[in-house]
């Protein structure tokens, strides 16, 4: 009983103690300045986002290219995102449930 308690113990701090990216992420993004173009963009994307540019999603003239991963991610909502671009152009993060 003794080493299940320490186990779960060890175990509940090295789940806490790995960095949770999903608010940096957020940050980096809203503050990715609206016109800024997509090359510059993948440029500055940090290494702990992984996003899948090589399938852009098409509507309204605008591509989403959707984030695949946030490094550490343990966002309880489970919610998805997308940068958003129209000609090349960063123009806002989205975020749906």
């Amino acid at each position: 009983m003794k080493i299940k308690y320490i186990t779960l113990i060890i175990l509940t701090i090295t789940f806490y103690s790995c960095k949770n990216y999903h608010n940096d992420f957020i940050n980096w993004a809203d503050n990715i300045e609206k016109g800024t173009d997509i090359n510059l963009v993948k440029k500055n994307q940090p290494s702990y986002i992984e996003i899948d540019w090589s399938k852009p999603d098409t509507f309204n003239g605008c591509h989403s290219y959707y984030v695949k991963n946030i490094k550490g991610n343990r966002d309880i909502l489970h919610m998805s995102y997308e940068l958003v671009f129209k000609d090349n152009k960063y123009q806002y993060r989205d975020s749906n449930k």
